[in-house]
């Protein structure tokens, strides 16, 4: 069974919308203890993302969400494997890839939730054995 990005991903996602303040989405991700948030409407259309990065960078906490987003979104489908997110985020220099579904974002998976696949991996391969003389 090869491992899925469903199967690393999280499905609890914490949005940001547009109007929100940078200073709100700091004080969200500090509490929530996360990286990256996708932007979205109302109506739940992904709108951009908005990263630790992105309001790190801003001074005046005042600014809207949609001012300092990137409205570029990398994404990625739940049954794809594990590889190709880590294709797409090494291809496109990102850390978090939006899991879609019909258009509609249904998680988020990080370069750390790929990297805890590779940790899991390395721990069932048996360690190598120096030859005997």
């Amino acid at each position: 069974m090869s491992v899925t990005v469903a199967h690393v991903m999280t499905s609890k996602v914490v949005f940001a919308a547009p109007g929100h303040t940078v200073d709100h989405v700091r004080e969200l991700m500090a509490s929530k203890r996360i990286h990256a948030l996708p932007v979205a409407d109302l109506n739940s259309k992904l709108l951009g993302i908005v990263t630790s990065g992105d309001v790190a960078r801003r001074i005046d906490g005042t600014r809207e969400v949609r001012e300092v987003m990137n409205d570029t979104v990398c994404i990625v489908r739940a049954t794809a494997p594990v590889s190709e997110a880590a294709v797409r985020m090494r291809k496109n220099r990102v850390h978090h890839l939006v899991v879609t579904d019909n258009g509609r974002a249904i998680g988020i998976v990080s370069a750390f939730d790929l990297l805890s696949v590779l940790a899991n991996a390395a721990k069932k391969v048996p360690e190598a054995r120096p030859p005997d003389r």
